[in-house]
């Protein structure tokens, strides 16, 4: 399947801003995060830097080989996880105070079942954000509704922010 030209430049220039999205959240020094689908981490690197040391960031992905800057990096904070290709998380409930599900969601036949582990690991008031390349976001903004998450805000209108009922 070839990504639309609009879609590649959308996700690249949101990647080159993974700061500033992550601020947005906002991932604080201190956080515990799961990135759900990490890929090469252009998300989980920097929210590593963001958490400090006294946080942890926890990068998920099924494909090894697309998450090995992930897995190379040194950082003490930053926990690689090589997923099964379920939807489990193999994080305690509540451990999470953030979780990502960036450009994931159009990869996965069972999208509910990745919601409602986020619901499961992120905190009570935690945030989970969804950036839903591929996907009709009204669409996949009620499923997150429906998983047990209330509507809080949006990144320039493609990032969309969710807080833990």
């Amino acid at each position: 399947m070839e990504i639309p030209q609009e879609e590649r430049e959308q996700k690249l220039w949101l990647e080159e801003r993974a700061e500033a999205v992550l601020a947005s959240i906002p991932v604080e020094n201190g956080d515990v995060v799961v990135d759900f689908g990490c890929g090469a981490g252009a998300y989980a690197l920097p929210a590593a830097k963001m958490v400090g040391r006294r946080g942890r960031v926890h990068a998920m992905d099924c494909e090894l080989a697309n998450m090995e800057p992930v897995a190379s990096a040194t950082r003490k904070n930053l926990n690689a996880i090589h997923g099964d290709g379920t939807t489990h998380i193999p994080l305690d409930d509540e451990s999470c105070d953030v979780g990502l599900l960036y450009d994931v969601l159009q990869k996965l036949e069972d999208r509910r079942g990745a919601m409602e582990e986020m619901h499961r690991v992120i905190r009570p008031d935690g945030v989970l954000s969804v950036y839903p390349m591929h996907l009709d976001a009204r669409m996949i903004r009620a499923e997150v509704i429906s998983a047990g998450f209330r509507y809080r805000n949006d990144y320039a209108g493609l990032v969309m922010h969710f807080v833990r009922k």
